[in-house]
Parts: C-alpha cells; structure tokens; sequence
C-alpha cells in the first residue's frame, strides 16, 4: 500500500506581504482544468478569487471517479482550487441569475469556460453586460474560441493536442502519438488567459475601459507547434517525432546508466570538447573523423550512440548527471513524478508544502513558481468546501441578511455551509 511522503508544513511570512493584485476582483464561472487553474494562479499573486458553483454538484472536479480523494474532494479539484471563496448557486433560478449579476458589479473581472451557448442563456456572456459594466474585463476559456465552425463544440485536452499535431511530436518511433501525461494544452490556455487579464488590466488604466478576452485550447495548441509550427510553413516539410534522437544535438539523448537514465543534449564543438575530456574522459573522440563536425555526428548517430551507451551503463545516473553539469553539458537524471517531487532541487526551490484542510487534516500543495520579491506568493488557504463562504460573500459584497440567506437557501437558489469544521491536525484520506 503506498504511503504519502513525508511533506514539509506551508511556513506563513514572518509579517504581512504586500499582493500583486491586491485590488482586483474576480467572479469566476470556472470549473475542471483551464479555467480554474488560471485563477488560481491569479489568487496566487493576491487577486480575490470569488469561485461561483452550481448547487449540490459544484465544480465537477470535486467528485471526479475514479480519482482519488482526501477528505472527499478530489485530487484533481484539491490542486487547482486553492485561495478562492466558494459561493454555490442555481443559475437557472432568477434569483441565482440576480446574484451572480450582483457579484459581477462589484468586481474587475469575469471568467468562464462554458460552451458557447450556455452563459448567453443566462444572460450573463459578454454582449450581455459590456454596456452596463464599460469597465468590466471578460475572458472567455473554450475548446475552440467563440467564432468559427466549431465554436459549440466541446473540447478536453487529449483529443486536442491529436488533431492539432501536438501529440504526433511526442512519440517513439513507429507507435501512434497518444495524449501527453500532463494536459499541458490546458496549462497553456490557462497561462494564456492569465496572460491576457493582466494585460487586459493594465489596458484598463491606460484606456479606461474593460474589454473581452479569448484563451481557447485550440488556438494555444497550435501556437504551443512553436518552431516545429514555422518549419513546416517555411518549408512545407511537417516535422515528426525525433524519437530518441535529441531536437538539438548529437551526441544526446536517453542514455541508460545501471542504476535507471540520463538525458543530456550536447550543441556545438566547444560542448563537445567539454563532453569528451571531462564527461567521458575519451579526448579522441573529438578528433575521430566520424564526430568531427556536427554534420558527422549526426551522419553518425546510431554508431556514436551505441558507442556511448556501452559507456554510460557502467556508472549509476547521479554520477553522469554530475560531471555533465560540472562540464557545461544540459542533462536530467529520467525520474519518475514521485522522484521529481522528492528530489533535492525541488526542496531547494521549495516547491511543495502542505496546509490545513478542514476535512483532510493536511493536505499536499505545489507551490506557485513566480518567485517576486516585493510581492510574492500569498500565504496560501485550501480550496474550498462548496458553498463554503456564500453567506460571507453574500453578507460582505451584497449586504444580505442572515434572513434573507437563510430564506433563498430554503427555495435552493443557493447552498450554504454553516458548521465548516476547524483544520484537522492529522491526515485523513477519504
């Protein structure tokens, strides 16, 4: 039965920090992956993140099977719900309409990653309210933006790195592509909006009014093609998966050691140099006229690998991975996720932490990666229980009373949870 590793307690700061985006509100419609995880980037840096859930359900994460769970939320909805407020409403009800209107006025920003149809229906999409909120900034996260042919359809991130090439450059040679271990079209589209709110902010103060955002999947796919994306315009030749073959560079690649792998990529001469006198402890090879050039090594890849991997497969990975740092040569130890996360590097950039969750005990965090000195990362609180602050966000932003909470969760136009129990002080898994 695997264990949870040992995990170091979140350190709050030692006196109070100022935040980034201090003054900035978002009412955010979000749920599942993109959209989620560029709020949470945003309550990261300070925003005020106002998270809105339909009744009963929530964000549909927060149940996901088979996912596992801690504390009856899942994995998945753990990490990338961190540093919001939870309000949980019927938007089919007038009422719940009225709120979720209520709550846009008050803030900077809306985000919602819905197909295209639903948040019109609600009248709350962008045409909706540009006239009464000039100000309001409105970023829309879909599959396939909010024009075009495809503009309803839905979209996950699997089917959409195959269709647009992304998946066909990672894949060994002679097998089918298949969807990256990590959604990273959806990390992307969510940088992407994220990207696009600051900036949409930033117009905002300079132009004096809001505007409307697109981050959709498909577009961030394609833009992710990169380089690979230009070769094939420039040239008409479309790129294909290297396999082992490094994108830059020979020698490089997997190598196996005899105690797992290292990958390590070797550019140029003077690399090279480096590579055979201090990495290999072979000088000749720099002059062998088969690896003379970067022409020739590439000519010569399969004897030049073959030759190296009878050499690295005498010393474990840890000693590879160390004289090839020493000698200037890019590498990576091939780890595991579980390895990585554990690895040395990643407590000396302090990556990871646990916080106090109130039906979990502790729970794990990744921590944010933008390191800022005058405002850093905010000391973090746990994604929340759904409905979990409607009556405070009700209470605070919209002056209801208890009465009147109290009444509209009795007709379930919204949901609210009164008895949040304290932090556990111990782990439970649910």
């Amino acid at each position: 039965m695997p264990q949870r590793p040992e995990i170091p307690p979140y350190q709050p700061s030692p006196s109070p920090q100022p935040k980034a985006l201090a003054d900035v509100r978002i009412v955010d419609f979000s749920r599942v992956l993109a959209g989620p995880f560029a709020t949470q980037i945003l309550g990261d840096l300070g925003a005020e993140i106002i998270k809105i859930e339909q009744i009963v359900t929530g964000d549909d994460t927060r149940s996901l099977l088979p996912e596992p769970s801690l504390g009856g939320e899942s994995f998945f909805y753990l990490a990338l719900n961190r540093n919001k407020r939870s309000i949980s409403l019927d938007l089919r009800t007038e009422e719940g309409r009225k709120i979720a209107l209520d709550l846009i006025a008050t803030a900077d920003v809306v985000l919602e990653n819905f197909t295209t149809r639903v948040m019109e229906q609600f009248g709350l999409d962008y045409a909706s309210l540009k006239d009464r909120f000039p100000q309001l900034i409105y970023c829309s996260v879909s599959a396939y933006g909010r024009t075009g042919r495809l503009a309803n359809a839905a979209g996950y991130d699997s089917a959409i790195s195959m269709e647009t090439g992304v998946s066909a450059l990672n894949v060994t040679e002679g097998e089918s592509p298949v969807p990256g271990g990590v959604p990273f079209v959806d990390i992307t589209t969510a940088m992407n909006a994220t990207i696009g709110i600051l900036a949409a902010l930033h117009a905002r103060k300079l132009h004096g009014r809001g505007q409307f955002i697109e981050s959709a999947m498909y577009d961030s796919a394609i833009a992710d093609l990169s380089y690979k994306g230009y070769q094939f315009l420039a040239s008409g030749v479309s790129p294909v998966s290297l396999g082992r073959k490094p994108k830059f560079g020979v020698p490089g690649g997997q190598f196996n050691c005899s105690d797992g792998m290292v990958w390590f990529t070797c550019t140029g001469q003077k690399m090279f140099r480096n590579f055979c006198d201090l990495v290999v402890e072979r000088p000749e090879l720099f002059d062998d006229p088969r690896f003379d050039s970067v022409a020739n090594r590439n000519a010569n890849f399969e004897v030049l690998f073959n030759l190296l991997s009878e050499i690295f497969a005498t010393q474990d990975r840890a000693y590879w991975s160390d004289r090839l740092k020493r000698a200037g040569v890019p590498c990576g130890e091939v780890r595991s996720v579980g390895e990585a996360l554990m690895a040395r590097e990643t407590a000396e950039r302090d990556m990871i932490a646990e916080i106090p969750h109130p039906t979990a005990g502790r729970i794990p965090m990744i921590k944010s990666p933008i390191k800022m000195s005058l405002t850093p990362a905010i000391d973090p609180t746990p994604p929340p229980l759904l409905g979990q602050n409607s009556r405070e966000i009700l209470r605070e932003l919209l002056g209801y009373s208890d009465e009147r909470i109290d009444a509209l969760a009795s007709q379930g136009v919204i949901q609210v949870l009164d008895d949040v129990p304290a932090p556990l002080a111990s782990d439970a898994a649910a």
